[in-house]
């Protein structure tokens, strides 16, 4: 048995996507759920147990446990495969990897032993006594530092370089990895980081990319604070988000996901429980790491200071939201933002080592950007006195308008025009009509419902009677196996369109190929069709293949044995009216032609057949 195979038969597919998406029983032996691929309110993502595989019916999106990880969680299928691996305790084979997948594993080794003796010299080394005093001094303790893999970078010119040396690297894999530095003058190598705290990066499967490295008080004044490493072939700083591996958990269960700028909030935040905590290292947040976020939820809180810069903050994250709305569906997140208030600290680190209860408090307090945005623009018009000055009033209605015509709901546009109309005394109905004119002359502020891709089988697709019933009869002979020979023998593939003709011909292959024996269990058709689907490199019909089980799945399941006899007797009948009223009209086309040619055998042997078909009882 092949590993992939093995690997499926241990692991069960609820489970692994039910870490990630709140499943409920659909009452059909499947699971439904919001599907995380796209926006939605109504569950169209379906899992099944028995079929082992997902399909969202709103988006399109399907396939396996294999693609369902590498969807989730950014991964090729060579590392989807040894992630599920080892979660199964499944060992795989050698296999003989791509130059670059075999140059960023070269790389990943190399951050773990880096990260392995960065952590030792922090717990034991006397040359990590400095950083072990610092970290002290953060309250912050060993299982904390062990969570996050903290380590201390000695105070030496070449102590980790020649440690990878002897590890088998390299001096180019030491170069590559951003660890070693070519030394100013003569040969050899020399550590980028020395007598700094080392924070690693780690990606969304919690593998060492990279490391942040804070300097230690007292340090000269011209060395940066922080240093990250460079980019390399496994670390690209748009692409990451601190402690997102360890928050995983956490943003699944709270449904939302709040992002800090530095590193040590984050850990700040799991000292205090709060573990559904990413940080953005200071930088606004890339199209690439927002997509990786919305793998996870649909809901982005922002921590904001209560000033100046908070407010320009705020700013930036509603133009965000605005921009990824027009952008792509599956980026309309719920943007949120908590304000921390001035005196209780000036960043979650400063507040927990204050008092934990604090950033708690705060944390669990969020309210919608927009909200914040508005509250903070109205009270900054009303303390320069703005409410006797009109050019004031119309900087605020300049200011303030073009968000509210990007607002989707009538009754909360309405409730934001109130807020401007009190502040400026201008009347509701004179801001609405300047709402009108701005979606005018700007079509980016309408509102417009996004898109639903079309499903591959969808019952606008299925739109003949005939396509229908070959669609339930292709999940009942994969449902039900006694039905299989009769359904194969009955349909008339060749008549059929795309995709269930070639469905229906690679089933007959399948169903037909002799199986071999094996100390397994036996696969299903289903199991058979699908991985003869995958070797044939025909992935749009594993798809459609996908649909097909699990609607017919919903449709099936709950009828008894007889009801499904009788289901599948009566869409084959439709077939067989169908061919016989095919055949009826093919024989009068050939009796007109017969009596036009005066072909007069022709025409008698032509009404006999006619006039038998004619008299046959309606299947």
């Amino acid at each position: 048995m092949e590993a992939k195979d093995e690997i499926k038969l241990k692991l069960d597919v609820a489970e692994v996507i039910g870490e990630y998406v709140p499943l409920k029983p659909s009452g059909s032996g499947s699971m439904k759920g919001i599907c995380p691929f796209h926006a939605e309110r109504t569950p169209s993502f379906h899992v099944s147990r028995e079929r082992q595989i997902w399909k969202c019916f709103g988006c399109d999106k399907g396939g396996d446990i294999f693609s369902f990880v590498m969807e989730m969680e950014g991964l090729t299928f060579p590392e989807a495969l040894k992630h599920l691996a080892a979660r199964a305790g499944v060992e795989l084979p050698e296999y003989r990897p791509t130059q670059e997948t075999d140059r960023r594993d070269v790389l990943k080794k190399i951050h773990a032993v880096a990260a392995e003796f960065y952590a030792t010299c922090l717990r034991e080394y006397p040359n990590g006594q400095v950083v072990r005093e610092y970290v002290a001094t953060r309250n912050i303790g060993p299982e904390l530092m062990n969570k996050f893999q903290l380590g201390a970078s000695p105070d030496d010119w070449d102590v980790l370089v020649n440690l990878l040396a002897k590890k088998g690297f390299s001096e180019q894999d030491i170069l590559d990895s951003g660890l070693g530095l070519k030394r100013k003058s003569g040969s050899g190598l020399v550590d980028r980081f020395r007598n700094r705290l080392m924070i690693p990066l780690c990606d969304a499967a919690g593998v060492v990319v990279g490391f942040t490295a804070r300097v230690m008080p007292g340090a000269p004044a011209d060395q940066g604070k922080y240093v990250n490493s460079p980019e390399t072939a496994i670390y690209h700083k748009g692409s990451m988000l601190y402690g997102l591996h360890l928050a995983k958990t956490g943003i699944r269960k709270t449904g939302e996901v709040i992002i800090v700028e530095g590193n040590l909030d984050v850990i700040a935040s799991h000292k205090a429980q709060i573990e559904n905590v990413v940080g953005s290292s200071g930088t606004a947040l890339t199209e690439t790491q927002l997509r990786t976020l919305a793998r996870y939820t649909k809901r982005l809180v922002f921590c904001l200071d209560d000033d100046a810069a908070g407010f320009a903050a705020a700013k930036r994250v509603v133009e965000l939201a605005i921009k990824l709305k027009a952008a792509d569906p599956a980026l309309q997140f719920d943007v949120r933002c908590l304000v921390v208030p001035a005196g209780v600290g000036k960043d979650p680190d400063e507040i927990v080592q204050r008092d934990p209860s604090e950033w708690v408090k705060i944390a669990s307090d969020s309210q919608a950007v927009i909200e914040y945005y508005f509250q903070k623009v109205i009270r900054m018009f009303e303390d320069q006195g703005g409410a006797t000055s009109i050019e004031a009033r119309r900087r605020l209605i300049d200011e303030l308008l073009p968000h509210v015509a990007r607002v989707q709901r009538p009754d909360e546009r309405h409730l934001y025009l109130l807020r401007i109309a009190d502040a400026t005394h201008v009347g509701t109905d004179v801001l609405q009509a300047m709402v009108d004119e701005l979606k005018i002359k700007d079509k980016r502020l309408t509102p417009s419902t996004p898109s639903t891709p079309s499903t591959t089988l969808t019952p606008s697709t299925s739109s003949t009677p005939e396509l229908q019933a070959a669609e339930l009869l292709l999940g009942a002979a994969l449902r039900y196996e006694p039905y299989t020979q009769a359904i194969l023998a009955n349909v008339p593939k060749e008549s059929l369109t795309e995709p269930w003709k070639s469905l229906y011909i690679a089933l007959d292959i399948v169903y037909t190929a002799p199986q071999i024996p094996t100390s397994v269990p036996p696969q299903s058709l289903f199991s058979r069709l699908r991985a003869y689907l995958e070797g044939q490199q025909q992935p749009q019909s594993v798809q459609t293949l996908d649909a097909i089980a699990l609607r017919s799945d919903e449709i099936l399941a709950g009828l008894t044995p007889i009801q499904v006899q009788h289901e599948v007797e009566n869409h084959l009948a439709l077939f067989a009216s169908a061919q016989l009223m095919k055949r009826r009209k093919d024989l009068e086309a050939a009796i007109r032609h017969a009596e036009i040619g005066g072909e007069s055998s022709r025409l008698t042997e032509l009404l006999a057949e006619y006039s038998k078909l004619i008299s046959r009882p309606a299947p």
